[in-house]
């Protein structure tokens, strides 16, 4: 077995003893006749006969020890007979941080030499030989009793005359509370960690610098509980006296939070009654700077809150903080029950910040409509609305039913609620900022709740009134309810959109004839999916039918004429125009069609003297270009002429080989011609120039990193001797 201790350590108590430890068992004597088991080991301190085995190992001096309990005594070797020459003893007494010793000479009969020079007791406030001397005494005068500034005191005798006195002979105690002239430290309750005495009273008074603040933070506590704490109880003022401003008065079992002081000055008091008695506290005190006092206010844009050991910036009703922590900008979203009133874009009328998420939860009354009424509107983006954007949903949850999803610089028409709440959510990405958006909101009672409004199809609510709207194919009729049948022409220039027969979901009428000329971003061509078919059978489509056209108009080739009720497959066209008509006869009507209109990019693209667009992808400008897309156009000019091909856009993945993202470009109709070269990263390309009439370009993306694309022009031109770019 090692021993660690030092010899003036010998006889204090272990670290597992100190933290109250709980250690098992594991050797057991036998019980004796009464049936109870005898204590062996040492439950608190090491033994009396441990101590002086690991003296005489350690060879340590035969007087002297480390005393901690709350009281004791000790005295000079051989006293009252004596002291025997050349002695030197060293005690060392170390009580509950936060009490004070009271050393008491009982009795004193040392040598006396001029300045205690030969035989002498020293004690020292602290725990080394050379902390601050209290007092050096011989003769036969009994000294004054000595008080240490803080827990620990050191105590040394030496001798080195021959003529030889009785000793001496002390007693100490601990003493709680007192005055204490530090900027740091620690105050536990007397005989912490074991329980505290009954019917004790202890009152510290704590002063640091001036010009700090006083924090204080509980590492353990336990005093009796009372409601009103009445029993034991721990009190803290912030000031040096018992009137001055509470600032707690607590017992239990849970910590206090922290406690900061408003000077360098706080009053603590620890109270036990006569009865039950606990572990008591322990708590460490510290200087506080006040980082809000300084002229800079801690670098706080708005409020400044002191915290124990830093601080923090807080903002103004209305405000929040931004990323830097210190500065502050109009706060966004929340929760309102107000019939009308007005909702901003966050730094409004100034543009707006990067990386925002607000929402707002509009709700009124029931059976009561919300409108919304856009009066400036000027957000990033277009059509797709990737980046920036508000979303407008009725109800207020995130997949409530979409109104729509807004950005660019077109305000939106007048928004009006299923019921009666509404959620608006604002979001802005890194990049881009604009000056946002400025809407109005209303809330009136919803007209359409009862009996539709007295509208034939559909009703929709308005502020103070409502109006009834039709369905697909017909108009409203003069007195403003009912509804008859109208024109049914649409054009489509969206990337993907839903369209139906005239009166969907219910029967399309009679002796109907509808179009809709869809035109898609130049290089992509439109596709065509149903969701749903039932149109009059017939075995050559003679009665009611829906006919597809590969361009923009019936001139054009048709992809085919279709009835019944079996949903036809995708259809593709050619290029980025589609042209359908629907003609219902005299006779029978079915449920008939819903469609989505989408796009498929590559194709056989025609170059002409007139300049046309390609663009990488159907959604380029207010989207990223897509993941696993795998695309080939093939540009094709008149005979005698070769293509020109020029980028105004470009920006694709990079990487060293383009192996991730990239675009080929062959001069031919397909990849077994010559490659001109394959191309990521972002940056202007040089003019391209085919060496005959075609060029084939191929542009390939994987499931990872996407960019904006490219956006290219091509026109044909007359053969050049030499390609421009070759790789």
């Amino acid at each position: 077995m090692t021993l660690t201790a030092s010899c003036t350590m010998l006889g204090t108590r272990s670290q597992g003893e100190n933290a109250r430890g709980v250690f098992l068992d594991t050797i057991l004597p036998r019980r004796d006749d009464n049936g109870v088991r005898p204590t062996i080991g040492q439950r608190i301190r090491l033994s009396q006969g441990d101590i002086a085995q690991a003296r005489k190992l350690y060879k340590c001096p035969a007087c002297g020890e480390t005393l901690q309990d709350t009281t004791g005594n000790f005295s000079a070797p051989g006293f009252p007979n004596g002291y025997p020459s050349y002695s030197h003893c060293v005690w060392r007494i170390s009580v509950t941080p936060g009490e004070k010793i009271m050393l008491n000479f009982t009795s004193m009969d040392l040598f006396k030499s001029r300045l205690c020079w030969y035989d002498y007791v020293e004690v020292r406030d602290g725990y080394w030989r050379k902390a601050p001397l209290l007092g050096r005494f011989c003769g036969d005068k009994i000294p004054e009793p000595v008080i240490s500034t803080d827990s620990r005191l050191w105590i040394e005798f030496r001798s080195s005359s021959n003529i030889l006195g009785k000793g001496f002979f002390v007693v100490y105690e601990a003493i709680c509370g007192g005055e204490i002239h530090k900027d740091a430290g620690q105050i536990q309750s007397p005989n912490y960690p074991d329980d505290y005495r009954p019917s004790k009273e202890c009152i510290w008074k704590i002063i640091v610098s001036e010009g700090f603040h006083i924090g204080i933070t509980f590492q353990a506590f336990e005093i009796e509980w009372h409601d009103a704490c009445s029993y034991d109880y721990l009190e803290i003022r912030d000031g040096l006296t018992e009137y001055s401003p509470l600032i707690g008065h607590f017992c239990g079992y849970e910590k206090p939070e922290d406690v900061k002081s408003s000077s360098n000055k706080v009053w603590m008091k620890f109270a036990s009654d006569a009865t039950i008695n606990k572990a008591g506290f322990a708590a460490n005190f510290f200087k506080e700077m006040d980082e809000c006092s300084l002229p800079d206010n801690g670098g706080c844009e708005q409020l400044c809150e002191n915290t124990l050991g830093s601080y923090k910036c807080t903002c103004e009703p209305g405000y929040e903080l931004t990323a830097d922590k210190k500065s502050c900008e109009a706060a966004c979203g929340g929760f309102i029950t107000k019939l009308n009133g007005t909702i901003t874009s966050p730094g409004w009328p100034k543009e707006y910040p990067t990386n925002k998420n607000c929402v707002w939860q509009v709700v009124a009354p029931a059976q009561y409509r919300i409108s919304l009424q856009f009066e400036v509107f000027e957000l990033e983006g277009n059509d797709v609305c990737k980046y920036d954007y508000v979303e407008v949903r009725s109800g207020l949850a995130s997949d409530s039913k979409l109104h729509g999803k807004f950005c660019g610089s077109e305000k939106p028409e007048v928004i009006t609620s299923y019921g009666n709440n509404m959620r608006l959510e604002f979001k802005s990405d890194n990049t881009v900022s604009k000056k946002g958006f400025k809407v109005h909101f209303f809330s009136d009672k919803d007209e359409c709740s009862k009996d539709n409004g007295g509208c034939q199809h559909e009703c929709m609510n308005t502020f103070g009134s409502y109006v009834c709207h039709c369905r697909n194919g017909f108009m409203l009729h003069e007195n403003g309810h009912d509804c008859k049948e109208a024109g049914c022409e649409h054009k489509l220039s969206s990337a993907e959109g839903m369209m139906s027969s005239p009166n969907w979901p219910d029967k399309y009428p009679s002796r109907k004839e509808c179009t809709w000329n869809i035109s898609a971003t130049p290089g992509h061509r439109v596709k065509v999916t149903f969701n749903e078919f039932e149109i009059e059978q017939h075995q050559e489509c003679a009665y009611d039918h829906l006919e597809m056209y590969d361009g923009p108009n019936s001139k054009s080739p048709i992809l085919g004429r279709f009835c019944g009720s079996k949903k036809p497959d995708p259809v593709v066209a050619s290029t980025n125009k589609m042209f359908l008509r629907f003609y219902s006869d005299a006779s029978v009507q079915r449920k008939g069609f819903e469609a989505k209109h989408s796009t498929e990019c590559g194709g056989l693209l025609k170059a002409e003297v007139q300049t046309k667009e390609l663009y990488s992808h159907a959604q380029f400008g207010d989207n990223n270009y897509p993941g696993q897309s795998n695309c080939d156009w093939v540009i094709v000019a008149e005979d005698g002429y070769g293509v020109e091909l020029i980028f105004q856009t470009f920006e694709i993945e990079e990487e060293a080989d383009c192996g991730y993202d990239y675009m080929e470009i062959y001069d031919g109709y397909d990849s077994t011609a010559p490659r001109l070269g394959r191309f990521c990263g972002s940056g202007p390309l040089e003019e391209i120039y085919s060496a005959g009439d075609s060029i084939m370009i191929r542009f390939h993306t994987d499931d990872t990193i996407n960019k904006k694309g490219f956006h290219a022009r091509y026109i044909s031109t007359k053969f050049q001797d030499a390609l421009h770019m070759r790789k």
